[in-house]
């Protein structure tokens, strides 16, 4: 693959924030921990080898997006794609969330610097594609009628008993959505256990591309998976930030930031 950008997944939102600063060695309250999970995401975004020669887009929080970081990435040259949930119910559809209200703040509010925007949703079971999917792409549609490129994320638990079965299942459903969608999408996708199982979706038409989440995978487990598998990308969010901690020096924590971006660049092929 000619271009190994990713995608940086830097869109915890307030039930996720917790446990991202206490990876990183912070402390924090509940008045406060907004404000923390910014600065390391800036820390992180001002790194040397944060640029748009490795990372071609980051997905965002809508508080992050509001403190002005879509600036910061514009002008190293990366795009800004904005997570638009609220989260999943107990089967793994997304909960009810204001989308229309969401797009016309993305896009008359922030204007062109936003290129796309990312919804995550839990497939728990074969059962589940279908309606996970069926709610995603219909999303999806009107995401592209406003002029926004969607992230459709259908992730697979890392641990599910039955991961291989449900990875293929899934693989036969997203042949079908994409053949009744008419605009541009990306999918960001668990890693699965038969490499390449995903590839014939890196040639459709209107799939930009396919990135892989970590899933709480390590930084070096991560990358080996990514690196199974040809045509696709990351968009990894703790195998990113693994070993970033508050207390490290700015060389070292640069050091440190560069090492897991380069691990991720060579690991997309």
């Amino acid at each position: 693959m000619s271009d190994r950008r990713f995608i940086a997944a830097m869109d915890h939102s307030g039930g996720s924030t917790g446990g991202v600063l206490e990876r990183y060695g912070q402390e924090y309250t509940e008045a406060d921990k907004m404000e923390k999970v910014h600065a390391m995401r800036l820390r992180m975004v001002s790194s040397p080898d944060f640029n748009d020669s490795n990372i071609w887009g980051a997905i965002l929080y809508q508080d992050t997006v509001t403190r002005g970081m879509v600036n910061v990435l514009d002008e190293k040259g990366i795009d800004t794609f904005l997570k638009i949930d609220s989260g999943c119910d107990e089967d793994g559809t997304l909960k009810q969330f204001p989308v229309k209200q969401m797009l016309e703040w993305a896009t008359n509010g922030i204007g062109p610097k936003i290129y796309g925007t990312k919804m995550r949703s839990i497939v728990h079971g074969v059962g589940m594609i279908h309606p996970v999917l069926k709610q995603q792409f219909t999303l999806a549609r009107t995401i592209w009628d406003y002029g926004l490129v969607p992230i459709i994320e259908p992730e697979v638990p890392i641990d599910h008993p039955i991961k291989a079965e449900v990875e293929d299942a899934l693989m036969y459903h997203l042949q079908e959505f994409l053949d009744e969608y008419p605009g541009k999408c990306i999918l960001k996708l668990t890693p699965p256990e038969v490499p390449n199982l995903y590839h014939n979706l890196t040639v459709f038409p209107n799939v930009e591309r396919v990135v892989f989440l970590s899933g709480g995978y390590s930084t070096a487990e991560a990358c080996n998976r990514l690196g199974l598998n040809d045509d696709v990308t990351a968009s990894f969010s703790r195998a990113l930030s693994e070993g970033l901690r508050y207390d490290l020096t700015d060389e070292e924590f640069n050091a440190k930031i560069s090492s897991n971006i380069k691990q991720i660049t060579e690991a997309s092929k």
